[in-house]
This record gives C-alpha cells, sequence and structure tokens, in this order.
C-alpha cells in the first residue's frame, strides 16, 4: 500500500514539474539563471515572463488545475481499497484492494461532492470574518486588533476546515465499513459521532496531525541543513525528499487505520448477557404434607348430594314466602 500511495503521489508532481520546467529553461536557454531563479522563486520574474507571453497564462493554470484534479481523483480511487484493508478488515492482496477501489470509487465521489458544500461553507464564515474585522478596526492607527482577529481568523478557519475533513473520513469509514449507499445521511451522520465522543475523535485527529507535521518540519530542517554544492549531497538531499514523501504516505495511511480503529472500537454494540435462570424447587416440596409421590394429589370433594324432595321443598317455601 506504501508503493501504490507513492507512485499515485510521485506520478502527478513529476509531470507537473516537467511541465514547469520547460518555461525557465525554454526562456532563459542552458544557462545556469533557470537554476537561480527557481530556488529564489523570483515573482518578478515569473510576471515578467507572463507580461512577455513566454508563459501562456491560461493553458499552464489549466494544466496545474487540472493535475491537482487527477491527483484529487487518484487519491481517491486508492481510498476505497484502503478502506476495505482497514474499515472491512481484510488482508491486503492486489485483488481485494483494487476491488475495494472499484466498489466504493462512486459512493466516495458522492461524497466529496457533497462535502464541498460545507467546505465552501466553512470558507464563506472565514471571508465574512476577515471582512467584519478590516470594517471595525481596518482604518484604525492600531495594528494590533487587526493582527489579534487575523489569529482569531485563522483559529476559527482551521477547525471548521478539520470539521469537515474528520467529517468526511468518518464517512467514507462508515460508507465502507457497513456497506452503506446513503453518502449524504453517512456525511451528517459523521458530525454526530463525532460530537458524540469528542475529545477522542477530535483528539486523535490532533495527534495524527502533529506526527504529519512533525515529519514536514524535520524534513524542512534537513532541506536547510544540507546544502546542494556536490553531487553527493544532491543524492543525499534528493533521498530525503525521497523519505519525506514515503513519511506523508505512511502518515496518511496512518490516519485512516487509527481512526477506523477508533470507529469500530466507539460502534461496537455491547453483547446482552442474558439473566442466569432462577433456581427451581425441588419437587418434593410441591408435594402436599401426607403425600407420598407427586402422582397423587387431592381430589376436590364432590358437591353434597341433594334429594329432589328437599329440592321441591326448598323451592315451595320460597314461594310461599315471596
Amino acid at each position: 500500500m506504501l508503493l501504490v500511495f507513492y507512485a499515485a503521489a510521485t506520478f502527478p508532481a513529476v509531470i507537473g514539474a516537467a511541465v514547469v520546467m520547460t518555461v525557465p529553461f525554454h526562456s532563459l536557454g542552458h544557462s545556469t539563471w533557470p537554476i537561480a531563479l527557481g530556488d529564489n522563486l523570483d515573482v518578478s520574474w515569473i510576471a515578467e515572463l507572463i507580461a512577455q507571453s513566454i508563459v501562456p497564462a491560461l493553458p499552464m493554470l489549466a494544466a496545474v488545475l487540472g493535475l491537482a484534479a487527477l491527483a484529487c481523483i487518484l487519491q481517491l480511487f486508492l481510498l476505497g481499497g484502503t478502506l476495505r484493508i482497514f474499515a472491512v478488515g481484510e488482508t491486503f492482496t492486489a485483488a481485494a484492494f483494487f476491488g475495494g477501489c472499484s466498489r466504493y470509487w462512486w459512493r466516495l465521489v458522492r461524497l466529496a461532492l457533497f462535502s464541498l458544500i460545507f467546505f465552501a461553507v466553512a470558507i464563506a464564515i472565514g471571508v465574512g470574518l476577515n471582512w467584519a474585522g478590516n470594517k471595525i478596526w481596518g482604518e484604525g492607527s492600531k495594528a494590533s486588533p487587526l493582527i489579534y482577529w487575523r489569529w482569531f481568523l485563522v483559529a476559527v478557519l482551521a477547525c471548521l476546515l478539520g470539521q469537515c475533513s474528520l467529517a468526511f473520513d468518518y464517512a467514507a469509514i462508515r460508507l465502507a465499513g457497513e456497506e452503506s449507499r446513503k453518502s449524504v445521511r453517512a456525511y451528517l451522520g459523521a458530525f454526530r459521532f463525532i460530537w458524540r465522543a469528542p475529545l477522542r475523535t477530535m483528539g486523535l485527529y490532533i495527534v495524527l496531525w502533529l506526527v504529519a507535521l512533525l515529519f514536514l518540519g524535520a524534513y524542512f530542517g534537513v532541506s536547510r541543513l544540507v546544502p546542494q554544492t556536490s553531487l553527493a549531497l544532491v543524492i543525499l538531499l534528493f533521498l530525503v525528499r525521497q523519505a519525506t514523501v514515503f513519511a506523508k504516505v505512511w502518515s496518511r495511511l496512518l490516519f485512516y487505520s487509527a481512526q477506523c480503529a477508533l470507529y469500530h472500537d466507539l460502534r461496537r454494540i455491547p453483547v446482552l448477557m442474558e439473566a442466569a435462570p432462577l433456581p427451581q424447587p425441588e419437587p418434593a416440596a410441591l408435594l402436599a404434607p401426607g403425600l407420598e409421590s407427586p402422582t397423587e394429589s387431592v381430589t376436590p370433594t364432590e358437591p353434597e348430594q341433594v334429594p329432589p324432595e328437599a329440592r321441591t321443598d326448598h323451592v315451595a317455601g320460597a314461594t310461599s314466602e315471596s
């Protein structure tokens, strides 16, 4: 699974890098300027290239957006196989993995399209808060209130986007783990699932993000410390970057494996233990005193036989009294 996700992450990146790198080499020729400007990311040079129409802005933008969409579709496709391994619990084989990719593909597409509504609402809330801050403190002489407001805005936006992303994860797990086809209901139910156990679900999500950020921080630290002054150092930095890609893929799989385990733990239905039967009384306790066996029983006494004459006299006496 690591190799599959590594190939899926590398393939669009290689295509995008090849497309982008043709621009500086075509503009500056075989000199050291493309490397120098590319390393420093000289924005003014890029703007000048666009102004000179050397870089076709719209086709380049379309190519970048197309590659991003391709990467998202590919990751969404592989997510189905990942959930079949982690949520359903099957042993990893190529048939099981890619069978899960095709089985849950359309359900995950519907889920992703529906979740875009909530991501758009979260971004709209962030834009509205930014507008409100600029309206209140934008024309003032003090910049500190607006700075604090921006920090608050970033925190609110991160929480909202994190909630939407976390709900998408648990909704996808529900679609695969419970063999459900109701993507909308799964996404709305994921919010209820999160808020029933907020400390465990959100706490796990934060811890997993800290693990991923730890890998990225280590990569940026090493990349700044290793100068690209020799071929050996360039190869070393290349290996460090590929190891970072593997770490990123591993952390992504860690997200889904840990969340699947938590989902099954919280959704586990407790087994009701049947109450032990009450002790039955011994047969001897059911016997009436003086009976030797349970087959003997006390027969009810027959009603006293009243002679016909007595019945006639009784009716006659009742008639005379009336």
